[in-house]
Protein backbone atom coordinates (compact mmCIF):
# COMPACT_ATOMS: atom_id res chain seq x y z
CA UNK A 1 0.00 0.00 0.00
CA UNK A 2 1.45 3.35 -1.06
CA UNK A 3 0.31 6.33 0.97
CA UNK A 4 0.48 9.96 -0.11
CA UNK A 5 1.06 11.89 3.09
CA UNK A 6 0.72 15.62 3.65
CA UNK A 7 3.71 17.31 5.26
CA UNK A 8 2.12 19.36 8.03
CA UNK A 9 5.45 20.84 9.19
CA UNK A 10 6.01 22.95 6.04
CA UNK A 11 4.00 25.32 3.85
CA UNK A 12 1.10 27.72 4.38
CA UNK A 13 -0.61 26.63 7.59
CA UNK A 14 -4.28 27.11 6.74
CA UNK A 15 -3.81 25.52 3.32
CA UNK A 16 -2.06 22.51 4.87
CA UNK A 17 -4.77 22.13 7.52
CA UNK A 18 -7.48 22.43 4.87
CA UNK A 19 -5.72 19.98 2.52
CA UNK A 20 -5.39 17.48 5.35
CA UNK A 21 -8.92 18.10 6.62
CA UNK A 22 -10.73 17.95 3.26
CA UNK A 23 -10.63 14.17 2.72
CA UNK A 24 -11.24 13.78 6.47
CA UNK A 25 -14.31 16.01 6.19
CA UNK A 26 -15.61 14.05 3.24
CA UNK A 27 -14.93 10.82 5.14
CA UNK A 28 -16.85 12.04 8.19
CA UNK A 29 -19.71 13.14 5.96
CA UNK A 30 -19.78 9.69 4.42
CA UNK A 31 -19.76 8.08 7.88
CA UNK A 32 -22.60 10.33 9.04
CA UNK A 33 -24.59 9.39 5.96
CA UNK A 34 -25.06 5.92 7.49
CA UNK A 35 -27.46 7.29 10.07
CA UNK A 36 -29.07 9.76 7.67
CA UNK A 37 -29.81 7.12 5.07
CA UNK A 38 -31.17 4.75 7.72
CA UNK A 39 -33.50 7.44 9.04
CA UNK A 40 -34.71 8.58 5.60
CA UNK A 41 -35.54 5.07 4.47
CA UNK A 42 -37.16 4.14 7.79
CA UNK A 43 -39.14 7.41 7.92
CA UNK A 44 -40.53 6.94 4.40
CA UNK A 45 -41.11 3.17 4.49
CA UNK A 46 -41.92 2.43 8.15
CA UNK A 47 -43.47 5.65 9.50
CA UNK A 48 -43.12 8.14 12.37
CA UNK A 49 -42.94 5.62 15.24
CA UNK A 50 -40.04 3.68 13.72
CA UNK A 51 -38.27 6.94 12.88
CA UNK A 52 -38.74 8.24 16.42
CA UNK A 53 -37.53 4.88 17.80
CA UNK A 54 -34.18 5.27 16.06
CA UNK A 55 -33.96 8.88 17.21
CA UNK A 56 -34.51 7.93 20.84
CA UNK A 57 -31.33 5.84 20.79
CA UNK A 58 -28.89 8.54 19.61
CA UNK A 59 -27.90 10.01 22.98
CA UNK A 60 -27.33 6.54 24.49
CA UNK A 61 -25.18 5.48 21.55
CA UNK A 62 -23.10 8.65 21.83
CA UNK A 63 -22.75 8.21 25.59
CA UNK A 64 -21.49 4.61 25.46
CA UNK A 65 -19.30 5.01 22.40
CA UNK A 66 -17.91 8.38 23.46
CA UNK A 67 -15.30 6.99 25.83
CA UNK A 68 -14.19 4.24 23.46
CA UNK A 69 -13.89 6.55 20.47
CA UNK A 70 -12.09 9.09 22.64
CA UNK A 71 -9.42 6.46 23.21
CA UNK A 72 -8.83 6.43 19.43
CA UNK A 73 -8.17 10.17 19.70
CA UNK A 74 -5.48 9.54 22.31
CA UNK A 75 -3.89 6.84 20.19
CA UNK A 76 -3.96 9.09 17.13
CA UNK A 77 -2.07 11.83 19.03
CA UNK A 78 0.63 9.35 20.09
CA UNK A 79 0.90 8.02 16.53
CA UNK A 80 1.13 11.53 15.02
CA UNK A 81 3.82 12.65 17.47
CA UNK A 82 5.86 9.44 17.04
CA UNK A 83 5.58 9.82 13.27
CA UNK A 84 6.60 13.50 13.41
CA UNK A 85 9.64 12.83 15.64
CA UNK A 86 10.21 10.30 13.87
CA UNK A 87 10.37 7.44 16.38
CA UNK A 88 9.49 4.27 14.46
CA UNK A 89 9.88 1.96 17.44
CA UNK A 90 7.31 3.94 19.40
CA UNK A 91 5.14 4.14 16.28
CA UNK A 92 5.14 0.32 16.07
CA UNK A 93 4.16 0.00 19.72
CA UNK A 94 1.47 2.69 19.37
CA UNK A 95 -0.22 0.88 16.47
CA UNK A 96 -0.42 -2.46 18.27
CA UNK A 97 -1.48 -0.91 21.57
CA UNK A 98 -4.23 0.94 19.70
CA UNK A 99 -5.68 -2.27 18.33
CA UNK A 100 -5.49 -4.01 21.68
CA UNK A 101 -7.38 -1.11 23.22
CA UNK A 102 -9.99 -1.22 20.44
CA UNK A 103 -10.64 -4.93 20.97
CA UNK A 104 -11.06 -4.69 24.75
CA UNK A 105 -13.16 -1.50 24.79
CA UNK A 106 -15.26 -2.69 21.85
CA UNK A 107 -16.23 -5.96 23.52
CA UNK A 108 -17.08 -4.25 26.83
CA UNK A 109 -19.17 -1.51 25.21
CA UNK A 110 -21.02 -4.01 23.01
CA UNK A 111 -21.98 -6.20 25.96
CA UNK A 112 -23.18 -3.22 28.01
CA UNK A 113 -25.26 -1.88 25.13
CA UNK A 114 -26.90 -5.19 24.22
CA UNK A 115 -27.91 -6.19 27.73
CA UNK A 116 -28.86 -2.80 29.19
CA UNK A 117 -30.61 -1.27 26.16
CA UNK A 118 -34.24 -1.54 27.37
CA UNK A 119 -33.41 -0.38 30.89
CA UNK A 120 -31.61 2.75 29.65
CA UNK A 121 -34.45 3.62 27.28
CA UNK A 122 -37.10 3.24 29.98
CA UNK A 123 -35.04 5.35 32.38
CA UNK A 124 -35.09 8.12 29.74
CA UNK A 125 -38.86 8.02 29.62
CA UNK A 126 -39.04 6.80 26.03
CA UNK A 127 -42.72 6.90 24.93
CA UNK A 128 -44.38 3.46 25.04
CA UNK A 129 -45.37 3.53 21.36
CA UNK A 130 -41.74 3.84 20.20
CA UNK A 131 -40.00 1.83 22.97
CA UNK A 132 -40.04 -1.55 21.10
CA UNK A 133 -38.56 0.07 17.97
CA UNK A 134 -35.85 1.84 19.98
CA UNK A 135 -34.92 -1.31 21.92
CA UNK A 136 -34.59 -3.39 18.76
CA UNK A 137 -32.40 -0.84 16.98
CA UNK A 138 -30.18 -0.16 20.00
CA UNK A 139 -29.46 -3.83 20.65
CA UNK A 140 -28.59 -4.54 17.02
CA UNK A 141 -26.41 -1.41 16.82
CA UNK A 142 -24.34 -2.46 19.81
CA UNK A 143 -24.03 -5.98 18.44
CA UNK A 144 -21.79 -4.28 15.86
CA UNK A 145 -20.15 -1.91 18.34
CA UNK A 146 -16.80 -3.71 18.11
CA UNK A 147 -16.63 -3.06 14.36
CA UNK A 148 -17.42 0.63 14.88
CA UNK A 149 -14.56 1.02 17.34
CA UNK A 150 -12.05 -1.02 15.29
CA UNK A 151 -12.73 1.05 12.19
CA UNK A 152 -12.36 4.35 14.05
CA UNK A 153 -9.14 3.17 15.70
CA UNK A 154 -7.67 2.04 12.38
CA UNK A 155 -8.71 5.28 10.70
CA UNK A 156 -7.17 7.22 13.62
CA UNK A 157 -3.84 5.46 13.04
CA UNK A 158 -3.89 6.39 9.36
CA UNK A 159 -4.80 10.01 10.19
CA UNK A 160 -1.92 10.12 12.64
CA UNK A 161 0.57 9.38 9.83
CA UNK A 162 -1.08 11.85 7.46
CA UNK A 163 -3.23 9.49 5.42
CA UNK A 164 -6.92 10.38 5.07
CA UNK A 165 -7.37 9.01 1.56
CA UNK A 166 -7.58 5.29 2.36
CA UNK A 167 -10.10 5.58 5.22
CA UNK A 168 -12.23 7.67 2.88
CA UNK A 169 -12.13 4.98 0.18
CA UNK A 170 -13.09 2.23 2.61
CA UNK A 171 -15.88 4.28 4.12
CA UNK A 172 -17.27 5.13 0.68
CA UNK A 173 -17.54 1.43 -0.05
CA UNK A 174 -19.31 0.95 3.28
CA UNK A 175 -21.85 3.71 2.57
CA UNK A 176 -22.79 2.25 -0.81
CA UNK A 177 -23.11 -1.19 0.78
CA UNK A 178 -25.27 0.28 3.59
CA UNK A 179 -27.66 1.94 1.13
CA UNK A 180 -28.14 -1.26 -0.84
CA UNK A 181 -28.78 -3.28 2.32
CA UNK A 182 -31.20 -0.63 3.65
CA UNK A 183 -33.25 -0.81 0.46
CA UNK A 184 -33.21 -4.61 0.58
CA UNK A 185 -33.93 -5.11 4.29
CA UNK A 186 -36.43 -2.25 4.73
CA UNK A 187 -37.88 -1.61 1.27
CA UNK A 188 -38.14 -5.25 0.13
CA UNK A 189 -38.18 -7.42 3.26
CA UNK A 190 -40.01 -4.83 5.41
CA UNK A 191 -37.79 -5.41 8.46
CA UNK A 192 -38.22 -1.81 9.70
CA UNK A 193 -35.75 -0.65 12.36
CA UNK A 194 -34.22 -4.14 12.54
CA UNK A 195 -33.34 -3.87 8.86
CA UNK A 196 -31.71 -0.48 9.40
CA UNK A 197 -29.73 -1.86 12.33
CA UNK A 198 -28.45 -4.93 10.50
CA UNK A 199 -27.58 -2.93 7.39
CA UNK A 200 -25.44 -0.63 9.54
CA UNK A 201 -23.73 -3.50 11.40
CA UNK A 202 -22.85 -5.40 8.22
CA UNK A 203 -21.51 -2.25 6.52
CA UNK A 204 -19.43 -1.31 9.58
CA UNK A 205 -17.99 -4.81 9.78
CA UNK A 206 -16.94 -4.48 6.15
CA UNK A 207 -15.10 -1.16 6.61
CA UNK A 208 -13.45 -2.37 9.85
CA UNK A 209 -12.15 -5.39 7.96
CA UNK A 210 -10.88 -3.25 5.07
CA UNK A 211 -8.92 -0.81 7.27
CA UNK A 212 -7.43 -3.67 9.30
CA UNK A 213 -6.36 -5.61 6.19
CA UNK A 214 -4.90 -2.39 4.77
CA UNK A 215 -2.71 -1.83 7.83
CA UNK A 216 -1.71 -5.50 8.00
CA UNK A 217 -0.60 -5.57 4.34
CA UNK A 218 1.20 -2.22 4.27
CA UNK A 219 4.99 -2.02 3.89
CA UNK A 220 5.42 0.92 6.28
CA UNK A 221 6.74 1.59 9.80
CA UNK A 222 3.14 1.55 11.03
CA UNK A 223 2.34 -1.91 9.65
CA UNK A 224 -0.01 -3.96 11.81
CA UNK A 225 1.02 -7.50 12.76
CA UNK A 226 -2.05 -9.31 14.09
CA UNK A 227 0.05 -11.64 16.25
CA UNK A 228 1.78 -8.67 17.88
CA UNK A 229 -1.39 -6.92 19.09
CA UNK A 230 -0.72 -6.23 22.76
CA UNK A 231 -0.56 -3.45 25.33
CA UNK A 232 2.70 -1.54 25.72
CA UNK A 233 2.78 0.24 29.05
CA UNK A 234 4.48 3.53 28.14
CA UNK A 235 2.49 4.04 24.95
CA UNK A 236 -0.76 3.03 26.66
CA UNK A 237 -0.12 5.58 29.39
CA UNK A 238 0.50 8.36 26.85
CA UNK A 239 -2.61 7.41 24.89
CA UNK A 240 -4.79 7.27 28.01
CA UNK A 241 -3.60 10.72 29.18
CA UNK A 242 -5.27 12.18 26.11
CA UNK A 243 -7.81 9.45 25.31
CA UNK A 244 -9.58 9.20 28.65
CA UNK A 245 -10.21 12.95 28.99
CA UNK A 246 -11.27 13.11 25.33
CA UNK A 247 -13.56 10.13 25.82
CA UNK A 248 -14.98 11.48 29.05
CA UNK A 249 -15.54 14.81 27.31
CA UNK A 250 -17.66 13.12 24.63
CA UNK A 251 -19.44 10.94 27.19
CA UNK A 252 -20.18 13.86 29.52
CA UNK A 253 -21.75 15.91 26.73
CA UNK A 254 -23.70 12.82 25.66
CA UNK A 255 -24.98 12.35 29.22
CA UNK A 256 -26.30 15.91 29.24
CA UNK A 257 -27.99 15.15 25.92
CA UNK A 258 -29.59 12.09 27.53
CA UNK A 259 -31.35 14.44 29.95
CA UNK A 260 -32.32 16.76 27.09
CA UNK A 261 -33.65 13.77 25.16
CA UNK A 262 -35.72 12.75 28.20
CA UNK A 263 -37.39 16.18 28.13
CA UNK A 264 -37.93 16.01 24.36
CA UNK A 265 -39.64 12.64 24.87
CA UNK A 266 -42.34 14.41 26.91
CA UNK A 267 -43.40 16.39 23.82
CA UNK A 268 -44.44 13.16 22.07
CA UNK A 269 -43.40 11.06 19.08
CA UNK A 270 -43.66 13.89 16.53
CA UNK A 271 -41.22 16.02 18.53
CA UNK A 272 -38.84 13.07 18.89
CA UNK A 273 -39.03 12.33 15.15
CA UNK A 274 -38.63 16.01 14.19
CA UNK A 275 -35.73 16.54 16.58
CA UNK A 276 -34.07 13.41 15.18
CA UNK A 277 -34.44 14.59 11.58
CA UNK A 278 -32.97 17.98 12.53
CA UNK A 279 -29.98 16.54 14.37
CA UNK A 280 -29.27 14.19 11.47
CA UNK A 281 -29.34 17.21 9.15
CA UNK A 282 -27.21 19.50 11.29
CA UNK A 283 -25.02 16.47 11.92
CA UNK A 284 -23.49 17.23 8.52
CA UNK A 285 -22.21 20.46 10.06
CA UNK A 286 -21.09 18.66 13.20
CA UNK A 287 -18.93 16.20 11.26
CA UNK A 288 -17.30 19.12 9.44
CA UNK A 289 -16.51 20.61 12.85
CA UNK A 290 -15.18 17.28 14.06
CA UNK A 291 -13.02 16.89 10.95
CA UNK A 292 -11.49 20.34 11.36
CA UNK A 293 -10.83 19.69 15.07
CA UNK A 294 -9.13 16.36 14.27
CA UNK A 295 -7.06 18.02 11.55
CA UNK A 296 -5.92 20.72 13.99
CA UNK A 297 -5.13 18.10 16.64
CA UNK A 298 -3.01 16.13 14.16
CA UNK A 299 -1.34 19.30 12.86
CA UNK A 300 -0.39 20.30 16.40
CA UNK A 301 0.79 16.79 17.32
CA UNK A 302 3.04 16.48 14.25
CA UNK A 303 4.55 19.95 14.70
CA UNK A 304 5.10 19.41 18.42
CA UNK A 305 6.88 16.15 17.61
CA UNK A 306 9.00 17.90 14.98
CA UNK A 307 9.82 20.84 17.26
CA UNK A 308 7.99 23.38 15.04
CA UNK A 309 6.47 25.26 17.95
CA UNK A 310 6.17 28.48 15.93
CA UNK A 311 3.65 26.80 13.63
CA UNK A 312 1.56 25.57 16.56
CA UNK A 313 0.78 29.10 17.77
CA UNK A 314 0.16 30.49 14.30
CA UNK A 315 -1.92 27.43 13.48
CA UNK A 316 -4.48 28.31 16.17
CA UNK A 317 -5.31 31.72 14.69
CA UNK A 318 -5.49 30.46 11.12
CA UNK A 319 -7.54 27.37 11.99
CA UNK A 320 -10.07 29.45 13.97
CA UNK A 321 -10.55 31.81 11.01
CA UNK A 322 -10.87 28.89 8.58
CA UNK A 323 -13.37 27.12 10.85
CA UNK A 324 -15.55 30.21 11.29
CA UNK A 325 -15.85 30.81 7.54
CA UNK A 326 -16.57 27.15 6.71
CA UNK A 327 -19.13 26.53 9.47
CA UNK A 328 -21.08 29.76 8.93
CA UNK A 329 -21.27 29.01 5.21
CA UNK A 330 -22.42 25.39 5.59
CA UNK A 331 -24.92 26.27 8.35
CA UNK A 332 -26.43 29.05 6.22
CA UNK A 333 -27.05 26.65 3.32
CA UNK A 334 -28.87 24.12 5.53
CA UNK A 335 -30.98 26.85 7.19
CA UNK A 336 -31.95 28.19 3.76
CA UNK A 337 -33.14 24.78 2.58
CA UNK A 338 -34.42 23.50 5.94
CA UNK A 339 -38.00 22.81 4.76
CA UNK A 340 -37.16 20.60 1.76
CA UNK A 341 -34.45 18.88 3.83
CA UNK A 342 -36.91 18.09 6.64
CA UNK A 343 -39.46 16.72 4.17
CA UNK A 344 -36.93 14.16 2.93
CA UNK A 345 -37.25 12.31 6.23
CA UNK A 346 -41.01 12.37 6.67
CA UNK A 347 -43.99 14.23 5.18
CA UNK A 348 -45.92 14.64 8.45
CA UNK A 349 -46.48 18.43 9.03
CA UNK A 350 -45.84 18.15 12.79
CA UNK A 351 -42.54 16.33 12.23
CA UNK A 352 -41.45 19.01 9.72
CA UNK A 353 -42.43 21.81 12.14
CA UNK A 354 -40.33 20.43 14.98
CA UNK A 355 -37.46 19.63 12.61
CA UNK A 356 -37.17 23.09 11.02
CA UNK A 357 -37.47 24.85 14.38
CA UNK A 358 -34.63 22.75 15.77
CA UNK A 359 -32.42 23.50 12.76
CA UNK A 360 -32.90 27.26 13.19
CA UNK A 361 -31.96 27.23 16.86
CA UNK A 362 -28.92 24.98 16.63
CA UNK A 363 -27.40 25.98 13.28
CA UNK A 364 -27.61 29.72 14.01
CA UNK A 365 -25.10 29.25 16.83
CA UNK A 366 -23.07 26.27 15.62
CA UNK A 367 -20.06 28.47 14.87
CA UNK A 368 -19.59 28.94 18.63
CA UNK A 369 -19.43 25.19 19.15
CA UNK A 370 -17.05 24.87 16.19
CA UNK A 371 -14.54 27.35 17.62
CA UNK A 372 -14.68 25.51 20.96
CA UNK A 373 -13.94 22.17 19.28
CA UNK A 374 -10.96 23.58 17.37
CA UNK A 375 -9.47 25.05 20.54
CA UNK A 376 -10.06 21.72 22.26
CA UNK A 377 -8.29 19.92 19.39
CA UNK A 378 -5.29 22.22 19.76
CA UNK A 379 -5.05 21.60 23.51
CA UNK A 380 -5.30 17.81 23.05
CA UNK A 381 -2.60 17.92 20.35
CA UNK A 382 -0.29 19.74 22.78
CA UNK A 383 -1.11 17.32 25.56
CA UNK A 384 -3.38 19.56 27.66
CA UNK A 385 -6.39 17.30 27.46
CA UNK A 386 -7.78 17.76 30.97
CA UNK A 387 -9.11 21.27 30.42
CA UNK A 388 -11.34 20.40 27.42
CA UNK A 389 -12.84 17.68 29.61
CA UNK A 390 -13.41 20.17 32.43
CA UNK A 391 -15.13 22.55 30.03
CA UNK A 392 -17.39 19.75 28.80
CA UNK A 393 -18.28 18.84 32.38
CA UNK A 394 -18.88 22.33 33.75
CA UNK A 395 -19.70 24.56 30.81
CA UNK A 396 -21.61 22.20 28.52
CA UNK A 397 -23.10 19.40 30.60
CA UNK A 398 -23.36 21.50 33.78
CA UNK A 399 -24.96 24.49 32.09
CA UNK A 400 -27.46 22.28 30.21
CA UNK A 401 -28.50 20.45 33.36
CA UNK A 402 -28.81 23.74 35.24
CA UNK A 403 -30.91 25.10 32.39
CA UNK A 404 -33.27 22.11 32.61
CA UNK A 405 -33.54 22.41 36.40
CA UNK A 406 -33.78 26.21 36.77
CA UNK A 407 -34.85 27.90 33.53
CA UNK A 408 -37.07 25.30 31.83
CA UNK A 409 -39.70 25.14 34.61
CA UNK A 410 -40.53 28.82 33.92
CA UNK A 411 -39.86 28.74 30.17
CA UNK A 412 -41.64 25.44 29.61
CA UNK A 413 -41.59 25.14 25.83
CA UNK A 414 -39.74 23.41 23.05
CA UNK A 415 -37.90 26.65 22.20
CA UNK A 416 -36.93 27.04 25.84
CA UNK A 417 -35.38 23.58 25.80
CA UNK A 418 -33.42 24.23 22.59
CA UNK A 419 -31.85 27.40 24.05
CA UNK A 420 -29.80 25.15 26.35
CA UNK A 421 -27.49 24.44 23.41
CA UNK A 422 -26.32 27.96 22.42
CA UNK A 423 -26.09 29.07 26.04
CA UNK A 424 -23.76 26.15 26.88
CA UNK A 425 -21.63 26.84 23.79
CA UNK A 426 -21.26 30.53 24.68
CA UNK A 427 -20.13 29.74 28.21
CA UNK A 428 -17.67 27.13 26.86
CA UNK A 429 -16.26 29.60 24.32
CA UNK A 430 -15.59 32.17 27.05
CA UNK A 431 -13.89 29.48 29.17
CA UNK A 432 -11.58 28.43 26.32
CA UNK A 433 -10.57 32.03 25.59
CA UNK A 434 -9.85 32.60 29.28
CA UNK A 435 -7.66 29.48 29.47
CA UNK A 436 -5.61 30.40 26.40
CA UNK A 437 -5.09 33.93 27.76
CA UNK A 438 -3.94 32.61 31.14
CA UNK A 439 -1.79 29.75 29.78
CA UNK A 440 0.36 31.50 27.19
CA UNK A 441 3.26 29.22 28.17
CA UNK A 442 1.61 26.22 26.49
CA UNK A 443 3.06 27.52 23.23
CA UNK A 444 6.85 26.81 23.39
CA UNK A 445 9.13 29.07 21.43
CA UNK A 446 11.16 27.69 18.51
CA UNK A 447 14.30 26.88 20.45
CA UNK A 448 12.67 25.90 23.73
CA UNK A 449 12.31 22.28 24.84
CA UNK A 450 8.74 21.05 24.91
CA UNK A 451 7.28 19.21 27.86
CA UNK A 452 7.18 15.94 25.93
CA UNK A 453 4.51 13.95 24.21
CA UNK A 454 2.02 14.39 26.96
CA UNK A 455 2.46 17.46 29.08
CA UNK A 456 1.60 17.31 32.78
CA UNK A 457 -2.03 18.10 33.42
CA UNK A 458 -2.02 19.05 37.08
CA UNK A 459 -1.89 22.78 36.45
CA UNK A 460 -4.84 22.66 34.05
Amino acid sequence: MRIRNINLTEGTIWKQIFAFALPLLIMNLMQHSYSVIDLMIVGNFSGVESMAGIGATASIINMLLGLALGLSTGCSVVVSQANGAPDYDKLYRAVHTSYALALVSGIVISLIGVFLAPHMLMWMGTPAEILPHATTYLRIYFAGGLSVIIYNMGAGILRGVGDTRHPFIYLSIGVVFNVLLDLLFIGVFDWGVAGAGWAFVIAQTLVASLVTISLARSLTPFRLFIRDIAFHGEVLGDALKVGIPAGLQAAIVAISNVFLQSVINTFGKHAVAGYTAATRSDGFVFVVINGLALAVMTFVGVNMGAGRYDRVKRGLKESLALTFVVIVSVSAVIILFRYPIASLFNSDPDVIRYSTRTMMFILSFYWLFALCEVMGGLLRGIGHSIYPMVISLVCMAGVRLAWIAIVLPTWNSYDGLLMAYPVSWLVSFIAYIAYLKLKRGIFPKENEEADGVMAPEAEA
